[in-house]
């Protein structure tokens, strides 16, 4: 018989008469978590499985196979802009790309967790009242029996009973929610996971549709039968060793293991199942966890019963002159060792039956996987499996909610140590559902795609609302590339981008990114005569308040004038207002308004801006406010280069530049300010600006209040600050560290900078393999961690190579001679 009778939000009423709740546990981040935080997972998960000290519980591991192509059909709906009907060519060149480099396979495991809690009433007061209540509803329950077995439509359930276990689950949730990120199931869920269970593979959750019409009567809920038995809507042929299912869409096989016998304890860390499972298949394989909870005193008779059965033997063997058998002796020196856990830690134990679903589209491929499943436990784990022949049927009821447990003969008594060292819900999972294709997982090998818009949507189980992205690591390692088809992408999918590339590096996409040419907009900056005064702060910025800021932050950072000068800071202060109020203002003025100060230090200050007025490309600073040849940025993707810019390697002091350093300096806080600008634009566009070589800007005052300008502003207008810097201690201050929502580090090898980037990522920066996994990084690899906390290794992927010749920066090959 089906076992759910009644579906109210996330509370199932099966046959029984019982009430459960179901939940979603959200994965969580396992990978790269040191022994110390995988214990503390370890005792939360232990928590909730000690919640409830009697009663009944059901955990669901979930696989399913998801469609490459249609992941790749779904990112198209978010395209937006003039380049749509572009990105959709891209997006199928891409597609065929992506399958090709898989291999030919369409299809990719994903995975969720479900926990179901059987609600137990609590103690209630005994009155009158209540019991004509309990009395009322027992003949109700049996009129409605009789009218099922003579009408055999309907389901009606006492809507007073329905509030009662309303609250109780509310009660329940209350408990368990601050354990781990839990959502409540919706009817959806559950009818996704049974029609899953009945042979349903070709419909994604995303489309998947359940509608369970109810009649709200005065004092009862009436619904149609149909609507709950056409979940399963699917002919099941039980064989022996396997269930053959056929729906509409195509035939389907399943077959069902269960655990027989435990060989040795797990230990923890290293035991998790579900986790390592998720780097070992790639097919679906499903676990259900159906667990009764036995209550100490009943588990300490349990395990003294059969320390009685095993004595007799011992003693039988003694009385007919036979050696006692070594698995006698080792059962008797476990049971006598956990009557002493029980009696000390006043725990519960639980009877667990533990089944494996594995489904495949015939038998032949059926069975090549449960070999595999079967060597994965046994060898990797010591858990011997079993594939009971002709109660396949059974098993297979076990994985609906809310179900019971078929057979006893398969039960194991095991502690709450024993589950919570499963690893239920840790994840191998990165990304967000939708967006930009950027790689791969290299343990799973699952794609990985990511919208960087995402962060400040509140979207569920996100802990970042910051837009900001960080790209670290040495040079050559990847990172630029990388960031640039992130970029390049989210162009494509609709928004807009301001790179400011320093080193001249994204000349040539204009010619070489035909698809996007009338959508790239390259402004080169050089120090000709023709471009004097562009990056003039009263040319480039529309407000003059914006402006006569700017103006003092180089001139202060050119001429090492602080606040804290209590004679130079207000002359040239009161000469950048004075110019501020011109109408036809331009820096160079203030040379002009601090030659007419009657004071000598007015003009010493005079002359030493004067001095590098036009020096190299200082040049581009100043202008005498008549400049009309204007920079914008009103394209799709928008590059700002200035030739002959000379940084200063990250690790040099401030007090150490050179003159060219200083004005490479002022002209990235000139364009930068721009940039700020940018951002202020349209704000139902999201916009990126990229800084690339942002330590440049991060490690100077000036730079740095800029760089937390940009961030503060990113969020509010929908914007992205993208750094691209060598090391993660630049951005190490934690106004900006903390609003950096997207990760990405790429390979290094000195040891500070992998602490650094370890503690940046809220990993143990002490932690030996997490440093050696840095440091194995190979050239196009990175460490990521999204918007929800996740943590992996990420092969990174360019799938059109045109696009990849285009971010190439290594210089070209030489030519053997011939």
């Amino acid at each position: 018989m089906f076992p759910i009778k009644y579906i109210e939000n996330n509370m199932i009423l099966n046959q029984q008469g019982e009430w459960w709740a179901y939940y979603e546990l959200i994965p969580y981040n396992y990978a790269f978590l040191s022994p110390d935080e995988k214990m503390a997972v370890h005792e939360r998960f232990r928590q909730i499985m000690t919640v409830n000290r009697e009663g009944k519980m059901h955990a669901l591991c979930i696989a399913s196979e998801t469609s490459v192509r249609d992941r790749q059909e779904r990112c198209k709906r978010h395209l937006k802009g003039d380049l749509k009907e572009t990105a959709e060519k891209v997006i199928d060149i891409q597609t065929e790309g992506l399958i090709a480099s898989m291999g030919g396979m369409e299809n990719e495991v994903t995975y969720r967790f479900f926990l179901g809690f059987k609600l137990i009433k609590g103690e209630e007061e005994v009155s009158v009242k209540k019991i004509k209540e309990d009395a009322l509803a027992v003949f109700t329950e049996f009129i409605n029996s009789v009218n099922h077995n003579l009408m055999g439509d309907f389901v009606s359930v006492n809507s007073a009973e329905i509030e009662r276990y309303v609250k109780l689950e509310d009660f329940l949730r209350q408990r368990v929610k601050g354990k781990f990120s839990l959502r409540r199931l919706e009817k959806k869920d559950i009818g996704y996971i049974v029609e899953h269970i009945y042979g349903q593979q070709k419909t994604p959750y995303y489309k998947y549709e359940y509608s369970f019409p109810k009649e709200k009567l005065e004092k009862k809920t009436v619904v149609r039968k149909y609507d709950i038995l056409r979940l399963t809507r699917c002919m099941l042929q039980e064989h022996q060793k396997y269930i053959r299912m056929v729906r509409e869409e195509g035939e389907s096989c399943a077959a069902y293991l269960t655990i027989n016998a435990l060989i040795g304890e797990l230990e923890f860390p290293s035991s998790e199942i579900f986790y390592y499972e998720q780097e070992r298949f790639r097919f679906p394989v499903d676990v259900s966890m159906n667990v009764e909870i036995v209550s100490n005193r009943n588990a300490l008779t349990t395990v003294r019963n059969k320390k009685k059965e095993l004595n007799d033997l011992d003693e039988h063997a003694y009385e007919s002159g036979a050696d006692t058998d070594n698995s006698v002796v080792e059962a008797l020196m476990d049971v006598d060792e956990l009557e002493k856990d029980l009696g000390r830690t006043k725990e519960s134990m639980y009877k667990l039956s533990y089944v494996v679903r594995v489904a495949a589209e015939n038998e032949e491929e059926l069975e090549r996987r449960i070999a595999e499943v079967r060597d994965y436990y046994e060898n990797d784990f010591n858990i011997k499996l079993v594939r009971p022949f002709g109660d396949m049927i059974g098993f297979h009821e076990e994985f609906i909610p809310s179900g019971s447990r078929y057979e006893n003969d398969y039960i194991q008594y095991v502690k709450a140590d024993f589950l919570a060292g499963l690893g239920f819900g840790a994840a191998r999972i990165l990304g967000d559902p939708d967006g930009s294709y950027i790689g791969y997982d290299t343990e799973t090998g699952n794609n990985i795609y990511i919208d960087p818009s995402l962060a400040c949507q509140n979207v569920a189980g996100s802990v970042t609302n910051a837009l900001a992205v960080a790209f670290t690591g040495t040079l050559g390692g990847g990172k630029s590339m990388f960031a640039n088809n992130i970029i390049y992408q989210e162009v494509l999918h609709g928004a807009r981008a301001l790179i400011l590339d320093p080193k001249s590096e994204r000349g040539k996409w204009k010619e070489m990114l035909p698809e996007l040419s009338d959508e790239i907009n390259i402004i080169n900056l050089t120090s000709d005569e023709g471009n004097k005064g562009m990056l003039d702060p009263y040319v480039i910025m529309q407000n003059k308040k914006d402006a006569d800021s700017l103006a003092m932050d180089i001139l202060t950072f050119l001429t090492g004038v602080s606040i804290k000068d209590g004679k130079r800071f207000p002359l040239l202060r009161d000469a950048v207002k004075a110019v501020t109020k011109r109408s036809d203002s331009g820096l160079l003025y203030v040379i002009d308004e601090l030659n007419e100060m009657e004071d000598e230090e007015a003009h010493l200050l005079a002359s030493h801006i004067a001095a590098f007025t036009d020096y190299d490309f200082a040049g581009l600073l100043f202008s005498d406010g008549k400049v009309t040849r204007k920079i914008s940025a009103d394209k799709a993707l928008n590059i700002l280069q200035v030739q002959d810019l000379m940084l200063p390697d990250s690790e040099k002091n401030v007090e150490e530049y050179t003159s060219i350093e200083y004005l490479s300096i002022a002209v990235m806080i000139a364009i930068g300010t721009f940039a700020l600008d940018f951002i202020y634009s349209d704000r139902k566009i999201y916009k990126i600006v990229a800084l690339d070589e942002a330590w440049s800007l991060l490690q100077v005052a000036q730079g740095a209040a800029l760089s937390n300008k940009l961030v503060r502003a990113g969020r509010s207008m929908q914007s992205g600050v993208f750094f691209i810097t060598q090391s993660s201690s630049d951005l190490l201050d934690e106004k900006i560290k903390n609003n950096i929502g997207l990760k990405f580090a790429f390979h290094s090898t000195d040891k500070t900078e992998i602490r650094n980037t370890l503690r940046f990522f809220g990993l143990d920066p002490d932690d030996e393999e997490n440093q050696n996994a840095i440091m194995a990084l190979e050239t196009g690899e990175c460490l990521m961690q999204d918007i929800y906390g996740r943590v992996g290794k990420v092969h990174t992927q360019i799938l059109l190579q045109h696009v990849f010749d285009a971010f190439d920066t290594r210089p070209p090959r030489r030519e053997e001679a011939s």
